[in-house]
């Protein structure tokens, strides 16, 4: 009784944890019209009762499909070897070895006799439809580099067990993690497909091709860290890994053998970092190699102008710095195969850039991401794109945050730190010593637009009113030599203000809890609340009608934006120095 009511929560949980997933209709469309074979090898350690449950699944998944499978036992016990031969068929083989070799050795033996692309499957797996269909057809219709393919797996009650692979390198750096876990299957970022780290092993779809030019497991690796020994190794040959979570699975994760690291586990891990740690745990870029900096079509045209000035400062330095500028946010498969090649310090700029640098340091240098914001902000009506974009970043990313609030939100949204801290700033014109009477407003609605309007008219200053700022309107408005400039815009990083800031007009604009740090009211800005009017005319009667603040204001203003201008460009250099000889600490 107590079991029945047991798994009737489960069933539940798992219903609520994974409404809305379904299987991709384009995906088993492609597998009815070009599905190929494949090879199911499953090791066997005493688990007869979950093998009966995982090849009742794949029987029932996979109607209509061709596919053997392939069972190698190494518990080495007679009865639970007989018992193993019941399950044979004319597409269930069984293997019975003479010793254990451990879950590597095992699953070798059983990839030596595959005769089609692998699928190598856990016995603890449940497997539901769409599965293989989503894996083949990612590993053949995405992209051709992709080698292998792992699924989305969850445990029995839905919770994610398996989102992709990462580095947990400021926790735990010596240890590979499982994102997602314990989030429902519905999470939106964990529903985003993409190019993988590495594998899983409880689950992955293995190319023949990739296969034949990887090899098997290495069997080295009693248990722990032979996958993602594997995925990387395929990495190195040419073959990417890649995340499809449109293949959904049931894995009761460690089943068979329980939690504990034993000797056997931790001399897994000993060996892996001897053959990785230069990748990872120690890797690190000469001073004379480049620094590559790439521009994806999300930066805007102050964006790229800040950029352009950290060039030239690296430069100056003595690095040989080149800038980039690519279409994104599809991965630019020219520019990543010239960077693979390099070695260096590769810079992501932005959203649409970030893939391209990712996929152009899997086997050397070191991918740094320089945020000009956190960029999921920017899209408020578009919830798709901002679970792209916070999907793109990853752990192996050295981040460069324009504020403090973009370093804690970066860190909410992902779990990533930033390490680094700098506020951008180009460097200001010189101050001019007298303003017309003109007010820009910048952002604001037709209301808006008439309070400021109402405002100023009753000083005698002019309004002119700004949709939206780009360098064009930057120029436009230094023209006008405005006495105030009123922003409404959202900002979540002071490259934009400072620019305005540096005009000489006194920055009135709306409080914001991103630029907390770097606009302050009454010091280099006067400040209002949104939506009250009252403290709108207050902080614009300060600008327009008292010298003395206007012309402290602009001052510290000023001031402010050329210190910032001026450290910006060498935080940023030292920064990338320090990600480069040493990015773990």
């Amino acid at each position: 009784m107590r079991s029945a009511v047991r798994d009737a929560r489960v069933e539940r949980s798992y219903s609520r944890n994974t409404a809305g997933e379904v299987t991709s209709p384009a995906m088993r469309e492609w597998f009815r019209a070009h599905g190929r074979p494949v090879s199911i090898v499953i090791p066997s350690y005493n688990d007869v009762a979950l093998l009966t449950v995982a090849l009742r699944s794949i029987e029932e998944t996979l109607s209509g499909a061709d596919y053997e499978v392939i069972i190698v036992d190494d518990y080495i016990d007679a009865a639970v070897g007989a018992q193993l031969r019941a399950f044979e068929s004319d597409r269930v083989r069984v293997i019975l070895k003479e010793r254990r070799l451990g879950f590597a050795g095992t699953v070798n033996v059983g990839m030596a006799q595959a005769r089609h692309d692998i699928v190598l499957l856990n016995s603890d797996i449940v497997a539901k439809p769409g599965w293989l269909e989503a894996l083949q057809y990612s590993a053949y219709e995405i992209d051709p580099r992709i080698g292998m393919v792992s699924p989305k797996l969850v445990y029995p009650d839905g919770l994610i067990q398996y989102g992709g692979t990462y580095w947990a390198r400021l926790l735990a750096p010596q240890w590979f993690g499982h994102l997602h876990v314990g989030s429902p299957a519905t999470k939106p970022t964990a529903n985003v497909a993409g190019y993988n780290t590495s594998i899983s092993g409880a689950c992955v779809y293995i190319t023949r091709a990739a296969f034949d030019a990887v090899g098997p497991l290495d069997d080295e690796f009693w248990l722990g860290f032979e996958d993602v020994d594997y995925g990387l190794r395929s990495w190195d040959a040419g073959f990417r890994c890649y995340y499809q979570p449109a293949a959904m699975l049931v894995h009761h994760e460690s089943a068979s053998r329980g939690y504990s690291q034993g000797h056997r586990e931790l001399a897994s891990m000993r060996r892996f970092w001897r053959r990785w740690q230069s990748r990872f745990l120690a890797r690190s870029v000469d001073a004379a190699q480049p620094v590559d900096i790439v521009l994806g079509s999300a930066s805007d045209g102050l964006w790229r102008r800040y950029v352009e000035t950290l060039a030239d400062h690296l430069r100056r330095s003595g690095r040989e710095v080149a800038v980039h500028v690519v279409e994104g946010p599809a991965p630019q498969e020219e520019l990543i195969e010239r960077l693979a090649g390099r070695g260096g310090v590769v810079v992501a700029c932005d959203w649409t850039a970030a893939e391209t640098v990712w996929l152009a340091t899997r086997r050397a240098g070191v991918p740094v991401y320089l945020l000009p914001t956190v960029e999921s902000v920017g899209f408020p009506d578009d919830p798709a794109r901002q679970t792209r974009i916070i999907a793109g970043y990853r752990s192996e990313f050295d981040y460069i945050a324009p504020t403090r609030w973009a370093q804690r939100q970066l860190q909410a949204e992902t779990a990533w730190e930033v390490l680094a801290r700098v506020a951008p700033a180009l460097q200001p014109p010189a101050l001019p010593e007298s303003a017309e009477p003109v007010v820009v407003s910048i952002g604001a609605t037709a209301q808006q637009q008439g309070e400021v309007g109402a405002v100023a008219a009753k000083h005698d200053h002019r309004v002119v009113h700004v949709d939206a700022l780009d360098t064009g309107e930057l120029e436009r408005i230094a023209g006008l030599r405005p006495r105030a400039i009123v922003s409404y815009e959202e900002y979540s990083s002071p490259l934009a203000p400072y620019a305005l800031m540096s005009l000489g007009a006194v920055w009135i604009a709306a409080e914001s809890p991103a630029l907390g740090h770097d606009v302050l009211d009454g010091y280099n800005a006067l400040l209002f609340s949104r939506g009250d009017a009252q403290s709108l005319e207050r902080a614009m009667a300060d600008a327009l009608t008292h010298d003395a603040t206007w012309a402290q204001v602009r001052a510290n203003a000023h001031a402010w934006v050329q210190r910032a201008a001026r450290l910006a460009p060498d935080a940023v250099s030292r920064a990338i120095d320090a990600f480069a000889t040493d990015p773990v600490s």
